[in-house]
């Protein structure tokens, strides 16, 4: 069995105030087009409780204009997504600066967890944000030298195909912001195949 997460303090000079973190809430729903899935949640996130809330992180501005959602939203209406067909989740809820601390074990019952809900909700396309998961999630299909290709791959997470996106976070400096709208681009039209 597995202990419930832990409440940690985030520090004073991360959130102007000292508070606790607690899991992110997933924003799902039965038969979504595309369940977006991250890694874990930023201090950031976790200190104000919706996803994507980092002040570089590009998300919200990528959905909203690669034609995905029809306004502009921000990390305060995260909830909203499901009225897209858009759901939110990642694979270890433990919040943390960054990825350098998560372990294997943690990405391991992540990747359980993540087959359960894609069983239960059924979205039409997982979308991994960042080639760390998908190089995770799926260790035979990466050759360590060359990342994995942006766009639909060739393997599925419970039955479902998974599109490869790259991670919208301000540290991520792999990708232009051209290069990261074109692939919610690309997205957008094979959920809208689907």
């Amino acid at each position: 069995m597995t202990k419930p997460p832990q409440l940690r303090p985030i520090p004073h000079a991360v959130t102007g105030m000292r508070q606790t973190t607690r899991p992110l809430p997933d924003r799902l729903r039965p038969d979504l087009r595309i369940l977006f899935v991250g890694i874990n949640p930023g201090i950031r996130s976790a200190a104000v409780g919706h996803h994507f809330a980092g002040h570089s992180n590009r998300f919200w501005k990528l959905i909203h204009e690669s034609g995905l959602i029809p306004l502009p939203l921000t990390y305060r209406e995260d909830r909203r997504l499901p009225e897209w067909g858009l759901g939110l989740t990642n694979i270890i809820s433990r919040t943390s600066a960054g990825i350098d601390v998560l372990d294997s074990a943690e990405y391991r019952d992540g990747r359980a967890a993540l087959e359960r809900k894609i069983a239960r909700y059924r979205p039409r396309i997982v979308a991994l944000l960042g080639v760390t998961i998908f190089r995770v999630l799926f260790p035979q299909r990466t050759k360590p030298a060359r990342p994995p290709a942006l766009g639909l791959s060739n393997v599925q997470l419970a039955g479902v195909p998974v599109f490869l996106l790259p991670n919208p976070s301000g540290r991520n400096a792999h990708y232009s912001y051209q290069t990261m709208l074109a692939a919610f681009r690309a997205l957008r039209q094979e959920a809208g195949s689907q």
